[in-house]
């Protein structure tokens, strides 16, 4: 009964984020090591999952650990200048021949049927084209790159009719010139640049090591991602990928993600469930609360149903929740109001009631009380409101620690005097702003 129990609070918490995915365009790079490990069949049937699941998947192989294994077996040095490989025209047919192996065995083990699996019968429609233009890195500090490249552009109107068919795209780390040269592309690099071209909700890195073992926190901002980027004890792969994702944020990518595949599933934990797996780097969850809408009802009481459950807050119906919409805000994580607030004004009395403050219980203690607080100063300030109160039983220390103060002396406005219950035995906290 337990474990029948588990399966469906887990599909109850997943189902907020299978919605909240569905027609989102993910891009997903998978480094070489993972496709030829035992943990890539399982990442095959993940991506057969999402792909049914209606989400827009462009993929891209790493190939770095194949391309050093076919030099080094015709007798071949890997040089590189600033961690960037050299490929000159002596390496270029085993550097290309090691990219394309790699592509070929991620196509066969993508078209297999999936036979005894949960997706067992599942096809996934899969194509590939010369959709990244390249161009020569040229000469850097004297060093002549060669064949070694960059992105010059990407053919993302092409890319995104084929995923409006629900075709999943196979890129490789190739890229093709209009003189018709071949260039090694950097793989992480060519997936951020995918990613902003398509202005992906999603980039996600896939690797065979734990990316964060020196780091355990699960969120970053660009911010923290820049100390981490300042710090020596921070292993240079993640470095590396760090940069993609900040330069990802910053042209619009919402989230990157860093998932470890040592774990069977890391994707679908990062993708459906709240704690998620690996590293996330994004702004939005800093970037303030925004303003509720009637769709976010649903969510709102939700969030703050155990809190009137233990009568921390005053029970509010639907209909009364529906009417004052308008006045809350809210700050939503992959679909999921996880912190809201009240604002609601007395325009008669030049004052506002702060109310239904509420933070779901896996985001307490980080900071998204005061920066609700915080937004909800400056909507009474929208409105010429400088006083604000609240009525709280068990929270008045922090709206005191947050400049509110008790007065015996305040009187409540008439429109919240008629609705007062003394039993509640609530402490009256005001303060201005």
């Amino acid at each position: 009964m337990s474990n029948t129990q588990d399966y469906v609070q887990w599909f109850r918490g997943a189902a907020p984020y299978i919605k909240a995915h569905s027609k989102k365009t993910l891009v997903i790079m998978v480094s070489d090591a993972v496709v030829y490990s035992d943990r890539f069949i399982g990442l095959v049937h993940d991506i057969a999952l999402l792909n049914h699941l209606g989400i827009k998947l462009v993929i891209l192989h790493a190939s770095r650990n194949s391309i050093d294994k076919h030099l080094a077996d015709n007798n071949l040095k890997s040089r590189f200048h600033n961690n960037i490989r050299i490929t000159d025209s002596e390496t270029l047919p085993f550097v290309v021949q090691a990219i394309n192996e790699v592509k070929t065995y991620f196509e066969s083990q993508l078209s297999m049927g999936l036979p005894n699996t949960p997706m067992s019968g599942s096809e996934i429609s899969l194509t590939g084209g010369n959709f990244v233009i390249g161009m020569p890195l040229g000469v850097i500090d004297g060093v002549d790159m060669q064949h070694s490249g960059k992105v010059r552009a990407i053919r993302h109107e092409a890319i995104n009719d084929l995923l409006a068919m629900n075709h999943v795209v196979l890129l490789s780390n190739l890229g093709y010139s209009r003189t018709g040269e071949v260039f090694n592309l950097p793989t992480e690099e060519l997936a951020a640049e995918v990613a902003r071209a398509l202005k992906a909700d999603k980039l996600i890195y896939v690797q065979q090591q734990r990316a964060d073992a020196n780091n355990p926190a699960s969120t970053l901002s660009t911010s923290q991602c820049e100390q981490l980027l300042a710090d020596d004890n921070t292993p240079e792969d993640l470095k590396n990928l760090l940069r993609q994702a900040i330069q990802a944020i910053q042209a619009q990518v919402k989230r990157v993600h860093i998932i470890d595949q040592q774990v069977d599933g890391g994707l679908l934990l990062e993708l459906f469930t709240r704690d998620g797996y690996g590293i996330m780097v994004t702004n939005l969850f800093y970037e303030g609360s925004r303003s509720a809408n009637i769709d976010d009802v649903g969510g709102i009481l939700s969030l703050i149903e155990p809190l009137e459950a233990s009568g921390v807050l005053v029970v509010r119906s639907r209909e009364q929740m529906e009417l004052e919409i308008r006045y809350f805000q809210v700050i939503e994580k992959d679909g999921m109001i996880i912190a809201c607030i009240a604002c609601i004004p007395d325009e008669e009395e030049k004052i506002a009631e702060i109310a239904c403050l509420a933070v779901h219980e896996d985001y307490q203690g980080t900071g998204l009380g005061r920066q609700l607080l915080h937004s909800a100063e400056q909507q009474a300030l929208k409105h010429g409101i400088s006083q604000l109160y609240t009525l709280t039983t068990r929270t008045s220390h922090w709206f005191i620690e947050n400049g509110f103060s008790e007065s015996r002396d305040f009187v409540l406005p008439a429109s919240k005097r008629e609705k007062y219950s003394p039993e509640r035995g609530s402490k009256i906290l005001n303060r201005s702003i």
